[in-house]
């Protein structure tokens, strides 16, 4: 039986269960963040990374999107959500806790690297699948937007503060210890979702083949004219945002010359970015409609990433975090939206599979846009591939252009 009735009543920041969620999310992304600036900085400074070797490091963490990601629906809607989140939280813990252990031993190799990354990225996608379709049996369906709009401020949190905090420990210590954090933060976060006592109701036992399962999941997204365009532009904008992440740190850190403690504040940027334009998704929401936030915030926002490739030395470093920064304002807004709007029209026994099918229409591109990136940097060199990635970047905003999602009705926007 379901028992989230304080979530049902409103109350559901006063939750238990989703008060421990927003706790464990908090603590994973929070570490995450941190690795998004000591795993490159480890293949750098301990093992001499080339610009190529870093992109196949980031297309290694992503790679899984494309490869378990359908599969991944169909499970979790075999299984209660919240036992996957916490197996995806241990295992990432054990994986990224090798890292700074092989590192002390002095036996730490980049394909140990690529091989964690890949193995935690499995991880990462059924976490995620599980999580998106565990809030809507937490939270009533009318306070959807409101309850996304504080789990993405997580994560945006995150990405401000993490990289930030990485930076500093990295300077401070090395970048194995920021390695050794973020497998904490897994430990804690599985600590955390383990002591939530809402019981979900036990899934319906099918005996379908997980081929045709999968397939289900599918048709209702493709044969969707919204959630089809917002899975185009996801996977557009993921494609370059990963060659933006591959070459980043070179770009940053070797081409403009930023030391660690730099370096993670200029990445912080686009976190802070992000937090703020995910808090102010349900206010956006409230007063433009679903159907604008869905599309309007990429335009006002994405613009802004031509100024990154200007970044030079002095006070020209400043437009690559203005640039990311109003990006992610936008995009972080947008998020929360379509995030919403696809919870509040799918089927319940459909969400992990409709979540699962998005995430490999949007992070599937991650691993082939992270390889982009090395061969961008290692062809063009900088900044013009920076120029690119940006270029590609706005132009990803397009399918959110679209007739389907900018006259979107009014009854079911009602209904998010």
């Amino acid at each position: 039986m379901n028992t989230s009735t304080p979530a049902r009543t409103g109350l559901f920041l006063g939750h238990r269960g989703f008060r421990l969620l927003f706790t464990a999310d908090a603590i994973s992304q929070l570490g995450s963040q941190v690795a998004v600036v000591a795993l490159p900085l480890v293949a750098l400074t301990l093992l001499n990374a080339s610009p190529l070797e870093i992109g196949l490091l980031t297309a290694a963490g992503t790679a899984a999107f494309a490869f378990v990601g359908l599969p991944a629906g169909a499970w979790v809607d075999r299984f209660r959500r919240r036992p996957v989140l916490v197996a995806a939280d241990f295992s990432r813990f054990l994986l990224m806790g090798s890292v700074p252990i092989a590192a002390l031993l002095d036996v730490l190799t980049l394909p140990h690297l690529y091989v964690v990354a890949l193995l935690a990225g499995v991880g990462t996608v059924f976490f995620d699948v599980a999580s998106m379709s565990y809030v809507p049996s937490l939270v009533a369906r009318d306070h959807l937007l409101s309850a996304n709009s504080r789990l993405e401020a997580v994560e945006t949190g995150a990405r401000a503060g993490g990289p930030a905090l990485g930076g500093w420990l990295v300077q401070l210590t090395n970048a194995v210890v920021g390695i050794a954090v973020d497998a904490v933060s897994f430990l804690l976060s599985a600590v955390a979702l383990a002591r939530i006592r809402h019981v979900e109701d036990q899934p319906v036992v099918v005996k379908t083949r997980l081929r045709r399962q999968i397939a289900e999941g599918g048709r209702f997204v493709l044969r969707h004219p919204v959630l089809r365009l917002v899975g185009l532009a996801g996977f557009l904008g993921n494609f370059w945002e990963s060659a933006l992440l591959a070459v980043q740190p070179v770009f940053l850190l070797e081409h403009l010359g930023l030391g660690a403690g730099a370096y993670g504040l200029v990445v912080a940027a686009a976190g802070v970015g992000g937090l703020l334009g995910s808090s102010a998704a349900s206010w956006a929401g409230a007063r433009i409609g679903t159907r604008r936030t869905m599309w309007l915030p990429l335009v006002a926002g994405y613009p802004f990433l031509l100024l990154a490739p200007l970044a030079g030395s002095g006070w020209l470093v400043l437009l690559y975090p203005l640039g990311t920064f109003l990006a992610f304002f936008g995009g972080a807004m947008q998020n929360v939206a379509q995030l919403s709007y696809r919870q509040g029209i799918c089927p319940p026994e459909l969400l992990g599979r409709m979540n699962a099918t998005m995430r490999f229409l949007i992070y599937g591109a991650m691993p082939l846009g992270g390889l982009a990136g090395g061969v961008l940097a290692t062809a063009l060199g900088f900044p013009a591939a920076v120029w690119v990635i940006a270029a590609g970047l706005l132009l990803s905003i397009l399918p959110m252009l679209a007739p389907a999602v900018r006259h979107l009705d009014e009854g079911e926007r009602a209904s998010v």
